[in-house]
């Protein structure tokens, strides 16, 4: 073996040495940047300590830790998809991404306003739980047809979020009907879950049956029952995050480079 062979194998070894160093490096010490894919677990908590939300089917599983009373359990968890970026989470859960590593775990606090916002006052309405609807409606065709999702039939009994109604009359552009209520009858609206409690010749009297944390909808958007008292309903119509400090814990599972 001469000295020029040596030389060869000498220098295919530095080579090799180099490329396993780089992969090394570049699996375990690849650091998240601006384009990149990466994979996240996480837990939100308030300052309370109450879970919000989770990546982790076992955390929201687990009776024994606090959790928001609007917690909803999901179809299935697994680690969120962010492309580092694109926006699509708020800019500090973003950037606080930014450096880290895969495994590496972190914590962040992000205030009201640059989360939800600051809870608005004006946004927490006062509803009567006594309520009135006409006997007598009237839509548009496309309305009808929208809603209903039939064509219209004079005397047809259709059914809209099991409110039935009989169709009474059926113009070019209108169709009129009549809803079909029963005294005692338990019903659901845009304002939730109701019980018919009385009528007049041209109404009928609703009495709302909420409890606490049902999604209501109005001319004012969706909004949650916060408060039930004896004749009303306290709604919050605020973004259910508003005013609240949102407490993450987040785990970078997996870091996939922007070419």
């Amino acid at each position: 073996m001469n000295m020029r062979t040596n030389k060869g194998y000498a220098a295919i070894g530095i080579i090799i040495v180099v490329v396993i160093a780089s992969i090394y490096y570049l699996e375990f010490y690849k650091t998240v940047a601006m384009g990149d894919t990466v994979f996240v677990n996480y837990t939100g908590t308030l300052d309370t300590g109450e879970i919000f939300d989770t990546s982790f089917e076992e955390v929201a599983m687990d009776d024994s830790q606090a959790k928001v009373w609007w917690f909803k359990l999901r179809t299935g968890y697994e680690p969120l998809e962010i492309v580092v970026g694109k926006g699509n989470v708020l800019p500090d859960f973003e950037m606080a991404l930014i450096g880290m590593r895969e495994g590496q775990k972190k914590e962040i606090a992000v205030a009201p306003e640059r989360a939800a916002g600051l809870k608005d006052s004006t946004k927490i309405k006062e509803i009567p739980l006594i309520q009135t609807l006409n006997k007598e409606e009237e839509l548009t065709i496309e309305e009808f047809k929208t809603n209903f999702r039939q064509d219209p039939i004079v005397d047809g009994i259709y059914q809209f979020q099991g409110v039935p109604v009989m169709v009474t009359e059926v113009t070019e552009e209108t169709v009129h009907f009549v809803l079909q209520f029963q005294l005692g009858q338990e019903i659901y609206i845009s304002l939730g879950n109701a019980k018919v409690t009385g009528e007049t010749e041209t109404e009928f009297e609703i009495t709302l049956t909420p409890t606490l944390g049902d999604v209501i909808y109005t001319l004012f958007g969706e909004g949650r029952v916060i408060e039930i008292r004896e004749d009303a309903m306290l709604v919050d119509f605020n973004a259910v995050l508003a005013g609240e400090t949102l407490h993450y814990t987040i785990w970078v599972v997996r870091i996939e480079k922007a070419e």
